[in-house]
């Protein structure tokens, strides 16, 4: 988790203090507390997709969840912005690549797939994302990798392989993969291509000042695609209400989950906090079993043990306290 969680460190705030609350308990236990919410919160966000999936599009429900987070961001982050637009706008391809794969792209894949798969198989598969932002650090940046990474790659991949064949390897020699598992997969690529770019690329800009920029970007590249399916499918005028509570979670609660990430990485630091990841499998198969009914079944159990395994392996080579 070393690599994942060193690219969250530019989405840090560098001032983020340590929590400092009397009586509430020491600053490494809330601050575990913030990153386990951070995961919960985060989780609940691809329960909402998966509720959406036939009320209202995947493009749709993205743009909606982005110019909502865009609008409760900007007063916070808008004097900082404002001081440093003349970096932000020499840079600005750097904030279209990352708007275009975290806004445009990952997010949409994401509750795309999430319309034809189980919140249970999405959970799972989303733990694939640091073992890809693993392999796209070593192809695209060349970092150094070990035997045991190697071999932490090759597990963890087994366990997501064996989630989208659904435990049928003939699945993938009749080329019947799972459309939304197939979706998904390359959502959570997109997404490790993005921090691959945000650990290439460092900005000085504070986390909830990148994001940010970065939104307006990413909310242009969906809006043709947006507006054509709500001419072309529309959404269900008949659950006004679901819609808009949808949207008001997915652009509220994930991104009070950033903010909670933050707190806890000023605190443990990234390597330790990204062990905090591996939880949201959990949560992600907890709410979709309690909550909606979804069967467990065994392939589930053992793609989840390989990727735990795999993460496991590549952790053990890490120092206790890596920053």
């Amino acid at each position: 988790m070393a690599l994942v969680a060193d690219t969250f460190t530019p989405l840090v705030s560098r001032t983020a203090g340590s929590f400092r609350t009397a009586g509430l308990g020491t600053p490494a236990n809330l601050a575990a507390l913030a990153l386990a919410g951070a995961a919960l919160l985060w989780s609940g966000n691809f329960l909402a997709g998966r509720l959406a999936a036939d009320i209202v599009p995947p493009a749709a429900l993205s743009a909606a969840r982005w110019a909502l987070a865009f609008a409760l961001l900007l007063p916070f982050t808008g004097p900082e912005i404002l001081a440093k637009r003349g970096e932000i706008a020499r840079r600005w391809p750097f904030w279209l690549a990352c708007g275009v794969l975290n806004i445009g792209v990952f997010t949409v894949l994401i509750y795309a797939g999430l319309a034809h798969t189980s919140l249970v198989n999405g959970s799972i598969i989303g733990a694939a994302a640091p073992i890809l932002v693993g392999l796209f650090g070593w192809l695209l940046l060349g970092e150094r990798t070990s035997a045991r990474s190697r071999l932490a790659l090759a597990v963890s991949t087994a366990g997501v392989g064996l989630i989208v064949l659904r435990g049928d390897i003939a699945t993938l020699a009749r080329l019947d993969l799972h459309g939304g598992d197939v979706l998904l997969f390359l959502g959570i690529a997109a997404f490790a291509l993005y921090a691959v770019l945000l650990k290439r690329f460092p900005t000085t800009l504070s986390p909830a000042a990148a994001l940010t920029v970065s939104i307006p970007f990413g909310l242009v590249a969906l809006a043709p695609v947006a507006l054509w399916e709500i001419a072309t499918l529309g959404a269900d005028a008949a659950r006004p209400g679901a819609i808009v509570l949808l949207v008001l979670y997915v652009g509220s609660l994930p991104t009070l989950g950033f903010i909670l990430w933050a707190r806890g990485v000023a605190t443990l630091g990234p390597t330790r906090a990204g062990q905090f990841l591996q939880l949201m499998p959990v949560f992600g198969g907890a709410l979709g079993i309690g909550l909606i009914g979804e069967a467990m079944q065994l392939y589930h159990g053992l793609g989840f043990a390989l990727v735990l395994a795999g993460l496991a392996l590549r952790d053990r080579r890490l120092p206790e306290g890596g920053a």
